[in-house]
């Protein structure tokens, strides 16, 4: 399966929207299926040996499919050259998983469920704070996100209608990403 990807564009506002920031990572899906945990990423690439440290999310994800990013933070901002350097394998810094999705849970898909209601189940699941895990935060005013991105030099916002459904492979106009700086990885 391939992520959802956002459209880039402009901060779209309403109390049909939540913001995420865009992080600055490697993106991957992340797959416990009988006990074994996978990452696969946005290019097919499996690169669950590069991060051993999210092995105990096997157990407490069960049969669970998430959608996330792993960053590796340099002076507390993520790095694009720590990164490059922990899939060289020359990297020691420890790495996170930002969580902002789950797309199945003990093997029921949730594709199909609104974007508020898979982060609802997301949050329900407590894998917050636990073997480099964070779940992506998420806010309601995206002007002030935006201007707080901006300010730290992170690479910008992703706009979320919360009707969404998931879309995979599918670049979504659900999914909106402002971004400070074009991506270059």
């Amino acid at each position: 399966m391939q992520p959802m990807s956002a459209t880039p564009g402009r901060l779209l506002e309403g109390p049909q929207w939540r913001y995420e920031v865009r992080w600055t990572g490697l993106r991957v899906l992340v797959e416990a299926t009988g006990g074994v945990l996978r990452l696969t990423s946005s290019a097919g690439q499996d690169v669950t040996a590069v991060f051993p440290e999210f092995g105990g999310l096997a157990g407490r994800l069960g049969d669970g499919l998430l959608d996330g990013q792993v960053i590796v933070l340099d002076g507390g901002v993520p790095s694009r050259a720590a990164l490059t350097d922990r899939l060289r394998g020359s990297g020691r810094r420890s790495a996170v998983l930002m969580v902002f999705d789950i797309l199945r849970l003990y093997g029921v898909p949730l594709l199909y469920r609104s974007l508020a209601q898979r982060r609802s189940t997301l949050e329900r699941l407590a894998l917050d704070g636990a073997d480099g895990i964070t779940l992506s935060p998420v806010y309601d005013d995206g002007p002030v996100l935006l201007s707080a991105t901006r300010r730290q030099r992170l690479a910008g916002v992703v706009a979320k209608r919360c009707d969404a459904p998931y879309r995979p492979g599918v670049r979504d106009p659900g999914w909106v990403e402002i971004a400070h700086r074009p991506a270059r990885w």
